[in-house]
């Protein structure tokens, strides 16, 4: 069943959206320590870090 223009998704959401992320050398190693640390997936943090970065309120970043 389709929603409405601005309703989401059933779980209250937006439909996902595939992206590609390119990161420097550093800062792709440090993810992929702190996912293996923390034994989670690299999309998870990933997509948990942007929505911290766009709650913030100040899209001007």
């Amino acid at each position: 069943m389709g929603t409405k223009h601005g309703e989401g998704t059933e779980s209250g959401g937006r439909e996902p959206v595939m992206v590609t992320v390119s990161l420097p050398g550093e800062l792709s190693d440090r993810l992929k320590e702190f996912c293996r640390e923390h034994r989670v997936p690299a999309d998870i943090v990933v997509e948990r870090a942007l929505i911290e970065y766009f709650r913030e309120g100040d899209l001007s970043h």
